[in-house]
């Protein structure tokens, strides 16, 4: 459709409900950027929280009236995030780079507490807040909800676990200190976080790091870069980007050296689930499917070249796991400790919703699952648009399934599971407000019973060091964090997880 016939149809109507990935040009030269909106919702308006991002700049550039940002997490890891809103709701001069860095950033990284003191400030004629304990003036609750509980569900690793993940973390400390002694911890971020992935995989279950996917042994790299040089030709007839020859070549070598990446999105390790798009970025498939505003295809999020999902490569790996997992499979000290309270809530017929941000640990646990006869249902970027429907619906109104697995980055937005009573996060994320959002699809309007939340976290590991970091975050946020600790944070997260 013509950006000339996009804008007669958008005139006829009062109302226009618009996703922030839509909206594809940061010049301002799209159909969008050229109606004179009176009023601008952004709803989830965190996913601007990075100013310099394409998506960003295009919300920008937005003409209107009125401006309005809906999130529950305006302020997620830095106060750069709340910079970024304050630059779409143009409030001045607060949104001029100088005037934010000179007296808000510099000053409250400096341990300035007058820098925290202004951003309460500027807020308060701005930001209208609710939550679950807000009161009305007769000081009633505006929203009453069952409550909801959680609980820290420590699980303590077999002998033959704990000799794997020790001698898996020694080999792993071993390279950080190696980072260290070079001052190049932050340049090698991307193999640091891969690292950690694995010793937080092996918290869930050995089988995850035991494992085939040895990039080293592909063997179609160079069918692979042919395809990144000849570029895609998407449905729509726009010819993708094709990337420069030398850098697909270095993609390719990195892939063949089994060179870990950090998604652009997550800012994880892209070890779990990766793709590589025509234009060779690499990142996670679910990070990449939810940018998207359609299921079949969208926008690179790094270069905004247009693709399909079938212009989608992925990287071939014949066995995931080295050991017959089916044949040989033994419990990890988690597996055991979900199936025993899912075995006595089916009981109870109450429905339980199991968080995790491995799909392949969802390969693992449906193993067990099915030998105990408990029966699930599964939601990740692996499951279509018109699936996910159909496995929502089912789940709703099932009487025998009462088990969904689902992945956090697929399920922590825009989802209502208030069929479900019962969360299990089996594995803690970097940034809290990730699992909050999580919970709070199911401790929502609608619910009708208690909520119980439990937390999975393996005693003496990365894991109980990461709920530290998160606490620090947390702490940041509200502005306990003062002097040193805020510019050297990174680098002491990272210390603190190999001690």
């Amino acid at each position: 459709m013509s950006s000339l016939k996009i804008i007669a149809f958008l005139g006829k109507h009062t109302c226009i409900i618009l996703l922030t990935n839509v909206v594809p040009s940061q010049d301002g030269s799209s159909a969008f950027h050229r109606i004179d909106w009176y009023r601008i919702v952004l709803d989830e308006a965190h996913t601007i929280k990075s100013p310099r991002t394409k998506a960003a700049q295009a919300a920008y550039m937005l003409s209107s009236q009125c401006r309005w940002c809906l999130t529950g997490t305006p302020l997620q890891n830095n106060l750069e995030d709340l910079y970024s809103l304050l630059c779409f709701l143009r409030v001045e001069p607060w949104c001029n780079s100088n005037w934010w860095q000179k007296l808000i950033q510099r000053p409250y990284e400096n341990g300035d507490e007058r820098g925290l003191k202004l951003v309460k400030a500027i807020l308060r004629p701005l930001m209208l807040r609710r939550n679950k304990e807000t009161k009305d003036k007769m000081g009633k609750p505006i929203l009453v909800l069952p409550p909801a509980n959680v609980e820290v569900v420590e699980c303590e690793q077999s002998i033959e676990e704990r000799d794997f993940y020790e001698a898996l973390f020694r080999r792993s400390k071993v390279q950080f200190d190696k980072f260290v002694a070079q001052g190049n911890v932050l340049n090698n971020y991307a193999n640091i976080l891969e690292l950690l992935l694995r010793l937080r995989q092996c918290c869930d279950h050995p089988f995850l790091v035991i494992s085939k996917a040895d990039t080293k042994k592909y063997t179609d790299l160079d069918e692979l870069a042919e395809r990144f040089l000849k570029g895609a030709q998407n449905d729509s007839g726009c010819r993708a980007i094709v990337p420069p020859r030398a850098f697909v070549e270095d993609v390719v070598e990195e892939i063949r050296q089994g060179t870990a990446a950090e998604c652009p999105i997550c800012l994880e390790s892209t070890s779990d689930d990766p793709v590589i798009t025509p234009c060779a970025h690499r990142m996670c498939r679910e990070c990449l499917l939810s940018c998207w505003s359609t299921p079949a295809g969208g926008a690179c999020p790094i270069c905004r070249s247009p693709i399909t999902k079938a212009d989608l490569i992925m990287l071939p790996v014949q066995c995931r796991y080295e050991v017959d997992a089916k044949n040989n499979w033994k419990d990890s000290c988690k597996v055991v400790r979900l199936l025993a309270t899912l075995e006595d809530l089916g009981k109870k017929g109450e429905k339980s919703i199991v968080f995790s941000q491995f799909t392949s640990f969802f390969d693992l646990l449906e193993i067990p699952l099915n030998q105990k006869g408990i029966k699930f249902l599964r939601f990740d970027g692996k499951v279509t648009q018109k699936h996910r429907e159909k496995v929502l619906n089912e789940f709703s109104q099932s009487k025998d399934k009462l088990v969904l697995l689902m992945s956090l980055k697929a399920g922590g937005v825009g989802l209502n599971l208030t069929a479900a009573s019962n969360v299990f996060l089996m594995d803690p994320w970097w940034n809290p407000a990730v699992e909050e959002q999580a919970i709070m699809r199911i401790h929502r309007i609608g619910q009708k019973r208690a909520v119980h939340v439990r937390r999975f976290i393996v005693k003496d590991t990365v894991e109980e060091r990461m709920q530290q970091v998160q606490a620090r975050k947390q702490r940041m946020i509200a502005g306990a964090l003062t002097d040193e600790e805020v510019r050297s944070s990174r680098i002491e997260e990272l210390k603190m997880l190999f001690k």
